[in-house]
């Protein structure tokens, strides 16, 4: 039977076609692991022109991470022992068994680029007129792959923000039971027996009820703040102010909580700084928190010495205390949400520990940084930056 050569011709054509038009990466490897052929969907995965890739050892070929840093042929790297598309291709053309469905993650370097990939591969045995090929076909995974790896980020983040608000609502809830029953229970006996109480017992009482109902006023507001912020909701409206005069205004509040303990607190800026762009309100939050936190655990008869200093591009604000101080592996937990420390206050005042967390989110909000040193037995300072322009 003779053989048509116009038939052959054409028939090689419509499979070249086929060939380049398959969307799956193919390329042909020969016994030595050189590449003899690539269809068009294998230079778009990878990347390479052709000149680079026909001929050269699969690794070299493909940019493999390890061929292409160690400056190394395929085969020759540290990882060529570790690498199971090498020992795919080896088993396939030794026991002409194919490899099927392989997952691969690596580094590739393209004409253009370092990038991982992330792909699905098999091989197959070829022989053809006496010789022995490996058919390799890829199909690329990376943006399935990159899009799974997104999605298991998020529902990282999201377990994580509902633990933080399981752990919120059992704090909060553990912390409102004590003075709101505190209020239920001084209101009950002032209402069923008002006239058994002196009028020294019914103002302890209602000054037992106004702290009670104080406190969880201010831990209410607080994780409202707490929570705004984790929403990114963290609004600053700033303006030109002058820093040192919101200084001197909540030394002047704070002072009052100070006189009951007989806490001086002293202001002594070693430079003049006045205009200042930032957000008033949060600012003085942030200040009346570091105030009242050293005045709560500094003993009576004590000094807090209040300072501002000018840096190259910012001011550092810093409230120093001769209190109790905080043991230093403890220092990391004093700007989470409810960290806790050993650290007790001198006079039983209660804190709901949500103040520093929220200092902080704001202090970063302005582009500064908040921070603390401190040594047990010998006081705390905290200090705070905020950039100048």
């Amino acid at each position: 039977m003779s053989i048509n050569l116009k038939n052959l011709k054409e028939s090689n054509e419509f499979l070249n076609i086929l060939f380049d038009n398959i969307t799956s990466a193919l390329f042909i490897l020969d016994k030595n692991a050189r590449i003899e052929n690539i269809n068009e969907s294998f230079t778009l995965l990878f990347q390479k022109r052709e000149e680079k890739i026909l001929g050269n050892l699969c690794g070299n070929a493909l940019g493999c991470q390890f061929a292409v840093e160690e400056n190394s042929l395929c085969g020759e790297t540290s990882h060529c022992e570790n690498c199971i598309l090498k020992r795919d291709i080896l088993q396939t053309m030794s026991e002409k068994v194919p490899a099927n469905r392989r997952k691969l993650s690596r580094v590739f370097y393209s004409d253009i680029q370092k990038e991982t990939k992330h792909f699905l591969y098999s091989t197959r045995y070829i022989q053809y007129y006496g010789k022995e090929y490996i058919l390799v076909i890829v199909d690329d995974h990376t943006e399935l792959e990159t899009s799974r790896n997104k999605l298991e980020e998020q529902n990282d983040t999201l377990r994580v923000l509902n633990e933080q608000k399981s752990k919120f609502l059992g704090i909060a809830a553990h912390d409102l039971r004590n003075p709101i029953g505190a209020i239920n229970s001084f209101s009950n006996l002032l209402l069923d027996s008002y006239k058994d109480f002196s009028d020294k017992e019914k103002i302890e009482f209602m000054e037992l009820i106004k702290e009670s109902s104080q406190f969880s006023l201010n831990l209410i507001n607080e994780l409202l703040d707490i929570s705004k912020i984790e929403l990114g909701k963290l609004e600053l409206h700033k303006k030109n102010q002058n820093i040192q005069e919101i200084i001197k205004k909540s030394i002047k509040i704070n002072k009052i909580f100070a006189k009951k303990k007989n806490i001086q607190i002293n202001f002594t800026p070693t430079v003049v700084v006045t205009s200042i762009y930032i957000d008033k309100n949060k600012i003085e939050q942030v200040l009346h928190n570091l105030l009242s936190n050293a005045i709560k655990y500094s003993n009576p008869e004590t000094t807090i010495s209040v300072s501002i200093t000018k840096k190259d591009t910012s001011i550092e604000i810093s409230v120093t205390d001769q209190g109790v101080g905080i043991p230093e592996q403890e220092l990391k937990n004093l700007f989470t949400e409810f960290g806790t420390t050993s650290a007790k206050t001198t006079a039983n005042e209660s804190s709901t520990g949500l103040g520093l967390a929220i200092a902080k989110k704001i202090v970063n909000g302005h582009g500064g940084k908040i921070m603390a040193h401190s040594k047990l037995g010998e006081g705390s300072e905290f200090l705070f930056t905020l950039p100048l322009n």
